[in-house]
């Protein structure tokens, strides 16, 4: 079991390299499981950095698992686990980019371990006869559990990885990436998400860009123009070059669209005729923002470079929306598309167990809560923006620099109750948790930006 001393009350002032090398050393110390897999959230007990266990969810309200196939011991396995994919794969990035940038032995090392985690996961589903199937590895084990953006995670940190990875790792690399757009293929991009069917094809935004991203990886590395066939089918209605999920609601707003939007229930009654209640929207810049530059990087035909800063700068500009001035991010925000502006949503009553949206505890009220994974996905979004756009090269340079100088012991968790009163005792789990990207998000942030000379 992995636990270390909580090191992260030093990140407060610390300088840029700093915070890198300490965290890289905590992370070295604590993600790994005996299994070679990756952890992904964490419990920040005290001193203590740990994994969740039973005692950590005596009175919490837990999510119901009696529909699975493959059931979690308890909720601990899944918060454990819930996004170790994701976590695998921004750390192999980070690696990469830090061997790239630096030649250390040491950054290979720790890079061949996160490859070893995703083979292990991908491993999972071989077993299982599902070839290409990255389940959530809940108590480090087959799960029926995933989504796509774990897939653009694991993409991403496998593409980045060819670059430097020795001969058998790459030959395994390739299979894994092959695989992932086969699975999908096969699956018709139709998966259940927690409790709710969850059909990807017709996607037109960030999702629509990871299955481009997965098809024109496999076709680049086959030769199949099969792949490039399912690539052309998603382009066909992708909406993501030009606009965002934000905008995209914004659309439908406007076209009448707004009650079928599932979220607004949360703040009914709350809303003003031009508003709709914002939920993990802006986050979806990184995923678009990874998966665009590399479709440009392989096949300029369909991804140009004026189109790949287009869409760069477009989805970089979603990053004020739910933003306070103090770099702490809402959890949940209103956005007026009238005026272009946004509020934090209410603190609402708790909806009754069979109105909880998916199942979960976490989103059958809103609050003023605070998360951090908007920071994660700015910060990368941030770096790939200032490489292609000259017109936001130092904006976005500041700004991930302004993110990274914010990093502190309350930055680098998941979630953040501001106030004691924001996170009800029934969701009392989700404080004081690590979250699950921001150290492996700076690192890949810092070394990237290192490499391009940035700091």
């Amino acid at each position: 079991m992995s636990s270390t001393k909580n090191p992260l009350a030093a990140l407060a002032g610390a300088s840029l390299e700093e915070k890198a090398d300490l965290i890289q050393s905590f992370y070295e110390d604590t993600i790994f499981h005996e299994s070679g897999i990756m952890y992904s959230l964490m419990k920040i007990d005290g001193d203590e950095i740990r994994p969740f266990e039973p005692r950590d969810f005596v009175g919490i309200e837990s999510f119901d698992f009696k529909g699975w196939r493959v059931k979690p011991k308890g909720t601990w396995e899944q918060r454990n686990n819930e996004n170790s994919i994701t976590t695998s794969g921004i750390y192999l990035a980070s690696q990469t980019y830090r061997h790239l940038a630096t030649g250390s032995e040491e950054a290979m090392t720790q890079a061949l371990k996160a490859f070893h985690s995703l083979n292990l996961i991908y491993q999972l589903g071989e077993k299982d006869g599902r070839p290409g199937w990255m389940g959530k590895p809940y108590g480090f084990k087959l799960s029926d559990q995933t989504s796509g953006d774990q897939y653009l995670d694991a993409t991403w940190g496998l593409f980045t990885f060819l670059e430097i990875a020795p001969d058998n790792e790459l030959k395994r690399a390739k299979v894994m990436l092959v695989g992932f757009a086969d699975y999908w293929r096969k699956i018709d991009y139709c998966i259940m998400y927690v409790s709710v069917v969850w059909n990807n094809k017709f996607e037109e935004h960030s999702y629509n860009a990871i299955f481009m991203l997965i098809n024109l990886v496999a076709y680049h590395l086959t030769g199949d123009p099969t792949y490039k066939a399912e690539s052309d089918r998603f382009q066909g209605i992708s909406r993501w070059k030009t606009e965002t999920g934000v905008g995209g609601w914004k659309r439908k707003i406007l076209q009448g669209e707004r009650d079928e939007w599932r979220f607004n229930k949360l703040v009914e009654g709350h809303l003003g005729p031009k508003e709709f209640l914002c939920w993990q929207m802006t986050i979806h810049c990184k995923y678009t923002a990874v998966a665009a530059e590399i479709i440009h990087k392989l096949y300029p035909e369909v991804v140009s470079e004026p189109e790949l800063v287009t869409t760069l700068e477009t989805w970089w500009s979603t990053w004020h929306y739910g933003m306070d001035d103090d770099l702490l991010p809402y959890y949940f925000f209103i956005v007026d598309i009238e005026k272009d502006t946004w509020r934090p949503a209410p603190t609402t009553p708790k909806l009754p167990r069979d109105k909880w949206l998916m199942g979960k505890a976490s989103l059958s009220y809103t609050s003023k809560k605070r998360w951090t994974e908007p920071l994660c996905r700015f910060l990368v979004t941030s770096v790939i923006t200032a490489e292609y756009s000259k017109e936001l090269n130092t904006p976005s340079i500041d700004l991930a620099k302004r993110i990274m100088e914010s990093v502190d012991e309350i930055r680098i968790k998941w979630q953040h109750d501001p106030d004691g009163k924001q996170i009800y005792p029934g969701n009392a789990d989700l404080k004081s948790v690590l979250s699950s990207e921001m150290p492996a998000s700076y690192l890949a942030a810092f070394w990237r930006g290192r490499k391009q000379g940035y700091w």
